[in-house]
């Protein structure tokens, strides 16, 4: 809770896509965490003041200046936020709380980011968020090669072993990621019966990264279905996925830096 707008704005601005809700008293702001906790979703502020949540979204006159600075993006991301969206209620596993659908489905968004993705001096990364702040979100430098679809792979294996190192046994990974989502559902099976080649004969790419991901999934008895999503879109998880994605290619090129030689 933030008892000034410039307190507010230094969270959410620059951000796509960030929530936040104006309440005329604090008591007000502390019964709306009491009711829906702090992972409360738009549809939770709707239930819980209805005709308020246009106010408390978009500028008033009464906002202020800093009300007013609003982009159109972040409007548009606004109004994105405000469609229905499955219910989604806060559940512990482990030492960690989580959001989780109505099926019981834990939620994680997974992304990769590669700068000069295909060069000789390409830096990538891999992004794995759960909540805002929590514990497991995870942003760190790929190992390998570097390319987009190997962060993409690679994330998606750090969300799993994550969540099963707590206890989650059904897991869904929101990714906007078509390759991904592809080569798991579709690919893969093929790619194991004929001993990781493809229908060619050709050696499968990234098949190192797709053996470890192969592991990850059959480790344990977790369920784990796949979402995807458009990026850059204005979709909160996405989003704080990318940024992590990106702070691990940073994380690469430095590791690049120190060592004064490429990570291949």
């Amino acid at each position: 809770i933030y008892n000034t707008w410039p307190e507010c704005e230094a969270q959410v601005k620059g951000f796509t896509g960030a929530r936040y809700k104006k309440f005329p008293t604090e008591t007000e702001a502390k019964e709306f965490i009491r009711v829906f906790g702090g992972g409360g979703s738009l549809a939770s502020v709707r239930q819980f003041t209805t005709s308020a949540t246009k106010r408390s979204l978009l500028p008033s006159e009464n906002s202020g200046a800093a009300d007013q600075s609003l982009s159109k993006k972040q409007r548009k991301a606004i109004v994105r936020e405000s469609k229905p969206k499955p219910v989604l209620t806060m559940a512990r596993y482990g030492k960690h709380s989580f959001q989780q659908d109505e099926d019981g489905y834990v939620q994680v968004y997974t992304d990769g980011s590669c700068e000069g993705n295909g060069r000789p001096d390409a830096a990538a990364g891999i992004g794995v968020y759960f909540d805002e702040g929590h514990a497991l979100n995870t942003s760190k430098p790929v190992s390998g090669r570097a390319t987009n679809n190997c962060g993409e792979i690679q994330a998606a294996s750090e969300a799993i072993r994550r969540a099963r190192e707590q206890g989650v046994e059904r897991l869904a990974i929101n990714t906007d990621s078509k390759f991904l989502i592809d080569a798991t559902t579709q690919w893969m099976p093929g790619w194991k019966n004929r001993d990781w080649t493809l229908a060619s004969g050709g050696p499968v790419k990234n098949k190192t990264d797709f053996m470890e991901l192969d592991r990850e999934m059959n480790t344990g008895k977790m369920s784990i279905k796949w979402n995807h999503v458009d990026a850059h879109s204005g979709i909160l998880g996405n989003e704080r996925a990318d940024q992590l994605a990106r702070r691990g290619s940073e994380m690469y090129r430095e590791e690049r830096r120190n060592t004064g030689r490429n990570r291949r």
